[in-house]
């Protein structure tokens, strides 16, 4: 889709409105433990994150095929043992994340190693228009159902390795990711983000996603097309996918279900949109929808390791730019539960944060130390 130059429209009529969501009962620091304390809890958290990177490479790389496999214990007949996309995301991102936590030369490597194979193995040139990310490695035919969401998480992970190693490359690769869902992905008649290229259902979560990715591409390149077509994204979001009760974002005009993970994403992207265009009604916006989710979602977060991560680690963001230490409270309260309960065989994360089993995949390991991980990323409190 190529750049031009566009007129630029504020975005409006935003799903939470500022001067209507009162303020939540929030967390504070009142509910952290002394700044020593916290020092030290950092360091085991990072420890663990990288413990948990080496025991996904011993226990779920398939040496034959050179990748990790999606389950511990896979069935000898599938044709499909490989880490299905969604389950390779949250390692992706534990890799970038201890990268910014701690980056050493070996740290950056394994980032950018992981990266230049996840760009190339997900990647299908063949659809169209210009080519998306698939949900399993390998696929390349024309007529392959692909997911937007996956696009999504794809795009994330590339802007997140960028940030942990301003290469350029991943930038492009977040790019490609961004041009699938709003090309491809957008419905140019009636407007919002198919979740499939069979065109079946929309939903919020790859909008939520190309809001974000979108908004720091626009950050780093500048480019005007990019902000236009985050505003688009927004404006339908915010006519089409708004749950007026909660102030929230629902999954799609007909389904009220709030998820705590596109919350996360919306927000993190307002808040940045308020910095980088120099709007403190979006600052409002991003703190109206935090303070509903802060009501919507519990302490205890209990849907999924590899769903209610991805709202932790943005939620994260929001707090570093904006020092709300509730969201550091929030992820620091989760990683200690999971810390004493999620561990399971092997040693590996395949318990929720509660501790029930789970399932021995990839993609629950990973999320728990990726959690870990953004933690040890995020500065401490300010005492």
């Amino acid at each position: 889709m190529p750049l031009r130059t566009v007129v630029l429209v504020p975005v409006i009529a935003a799903c939470a409105a500022a001067a209507s969501i009162p303020p939540a009962a929030a967390r504070t620091s009142a509910d952290l433990p002394a700044r020593s304390q916290l020092v030290q809890d950092r360091q085991v958290f990072l420890q663990t994150a990288e413990q948990g990177l080496a025991a996904a490479r011993k226990y779920f790389w398939n040496a034959k095929a050179g990748w990790y496999d999606d389950f511990l214990f896979t069935p000898a007949n599938t044709s499909t043992p490989l880490a299905r996309l969604w389950s390779a995301y949250p390692l992706f991102e534990t890799l970038a994340a201890v990268a910014v936590a701690d980056p050493s030369p070996a740290n950056k490597a394994a980032l950018r190693s992981f990266a230049n194979q996840a760009a190339t193995l997900y990647w299908n040139p063949n659809l169209k228009p210009l080519g998306g990310y698939e949900w399993y490695p390998g696929l390349r035919s024309v007529k392959s159902t692909a997911y937007f969401d996956d696009s999504g998480w794809w795009g994330l992970a590339f802007i997140d390795a960028y940030r942990a190693t301003h290469d350029p490359a991943y930038l492009d690769a977040a790019h490609r990711a961004f041009v699938f869902i709003v090309g491809a992905g957008w419905d140019p008649k009636r407007g919002g983000v198919w979740w499939e290229t069979q065109h079946r259902h929309k939903t919020i979560e790859p909008l939520a996603a190309g809001v974000l990715i979108g908004t720091w591409l626009y950050k780093v390149r500048h480019k005007p097309w990019y902000l236009a077509q985050v505003n688009k994204l927004l404006r339908w979001a915010n006519t089409h996918s708004c749950n007026k009760a909660r102030g929230l974002y629902q999954r799609n005009a007909t389904d009220g279900t709030v998820m705590d993970y596109a919350q996360g994403l919306m927000i993190a992207a307002t808040q940045e949109l308020c910095v980088l265009r120099k709007q403190p009604a979006l600052c409002g916006r991003a703190r109206a929808l935090a303070n509903a989710s802060d009501r919507a979602f519990p302490t205890e977060l209990a849907w999924a390791p590899q769903n209610d991560v991805v709202y932790v680690r943005w939620m994260l963001d929001y707090y570093r730019m904006t020092g709300d230490v509730r969201w550091y409270s929030l992820a620091y309260q989760n990683a200690k539960r999971a810390l004493a309960n999620s561990r399971g065989i092997y040693g590996l994360f395949t318990g929720r944060w509660s501790g029930e089993w789970l399932a021995d995949g990839l993609q629950e390991h990973a999320a728990t130390i990726e959690l870990f991980a953004w933690l040890a990323a995020s500065p401490l409190p300010k005492a």
